[in-house]
């Protein structure tokens, strides 16, 4: 994993607007899954010619993601070990989990209240109609962290805090089900709203 410092860092070089997400310019950055220094990811970018605002997207949120990750592990998650499985992420009370960090999606309803079964179920259900399309999309358990912003994705002692409270909460209480594509399954929102 790359320093937390890198990341923010990266923050830096990021621009507001992001091409929409495809299996070809992903072709192209697969390399950002295996480096984990920014001044190398920069560096390699402009010598190949590659869209630094693209890779360093895809790199934060790459390296954001293997942080929350360990923040579950540290706190009950088991992880998989097959580290290419496409729709498991770790496991909770041996129920397998996807992971996935987004953004507060700007085509959801802006009325929302996180704080509510209802609101977050709907949410769940856009994400899933709306999110990781192509060979990303499945149908499978999945949490998501839900940030305000993308900056959020790095607030890490937040995001730590938010997902211990939401195992100490779905341990006792049991985990979300909701009907996706006539399939039940496990999912949940855990909502991080910038202090």
């Amino acid at each position: 994993m790359a320093p937390k410092e890198d990341i923010i860092r990266a923050l830096d070089y990021i621009g507001g607007h992001w091409q929409r997400q495809n299996n070809d310019l992903d072709s192209l950055t697969k390399f950002v899954y295996y480096i984990d220094s920014l001044d190398f990811i920069i560096t390699l970018c402009h010598k190949k010619e590659i869209d630094l605002n693209y890779a360093l997207h895809r790199w934060y949120n790459f390296q954001c993601a293997q942080y929350h990750e360990e923040f579950f592990c540290k706190n009950g998650a088991i992880k998989e070990t097959n580290p290419k499985h496409l729709t498991i992420d770790f496991y909770l009370n041996n129920i397998p989990f996807d992971l996935k960090t987004s953004v507060f999606p700007k085509k959801f309803r802006q009325s929302v209240d996180l704080s509510r079964r209802n609101d977050k179920n709907e949410l769940i259900k856009w994400l899933y109609a709306n999110q990781s399309a192509q060979s990303r999309q499945h149908f499978e358990n999945r949490l998501f962290i839900v940030c305000e912003d993308l900056q959020g994705k790095s607030n890490f002692a937040l995001i730590e805090k938010k997902i211990k409270t939401f195992l100490d909460y779905s341990f006792q209480k049991g985990f979300n089900k909701i009907l996706i594509n006539n399939k039940l399954i496990y999912s949940d929102v855990i909502w991080v709203k910038n202090l």
